[in-house]
């Protein structure tokens, strides 16, 4: 399930615009990292992936651990019901997540059900809207912050371009 939400929102993304790359790494909630270009400066926003099923359950949850969630998270979540022509994907940022998700221990949780999918996650369906919002953060993102957030070792191939990038927590 994973796998398919990675794979459905780097697809959109990409469409969109958006540079997609994927790090040899998962960790601290950067399951995928989104730019706008690969120049000198370069900026990135990272995109934490999560899939749920509500095929055999009415309800699911996600959590994701307060240190994540910074400015520079954008947290996409594929929901899948069983109905073939129905995509259910939301986008959700960091202040969202902060101010709207239950603080629970050292993580942020949202539990939803498949009522909710129509009503109370509508505001965060994926749109041109939150590609233009996504394009904002990559902008105004604070790489320096976002480098101490992640850790290990970057590899990104794009045509004849490589781009290699190391970050260390601090």
């Amino acid at each position: 399930m994973e796998y398919t939400a990675e794979d459905l929102i780097a697809h959109k993304l990409q469409r969109a615009g958006i540079l997609v790359a994927k790090p040899r790494f998962d960790r601290e909630g950067a399951d995928l990292l989104a730019m706008l270009g690969v120049g000198d400066g370069a900026k990135f926003c990272r995109i934490q992936c999560k899939g749920r099923s509500l095929l055999r359950s009415s309800t699911s949850n996600i959590d994701v651990k307060s240190d994540y969630v910074t400015d520079g998270l954008v947290l996409f979540l594929f929901v899948e019901t069983g109905v073939a022509d129905q995509t259910y994907l939301y986008c959700f940022f960091g202040s969202e997540i902060r101010e709207k998700w239950i603080s629970c221990d050292d993580c942020f949780r949202l539990t939803f059900s498949r009522a909710q999918l129509s009503s109370d996650l509508a505001p965060y369906t994926f749109s041109d809207e939150k590609v233009a919002r996504i394009k904002h953060v990559i902008e105004q993102v604070d790489v320096r912050k976002e480098l101490k957030v992640i850790t290990g070792q970057l590899n990104v191939t794009l045509g004849p371009l490589t781009l290699t990038a190391t970050g260390r927590v601090g």
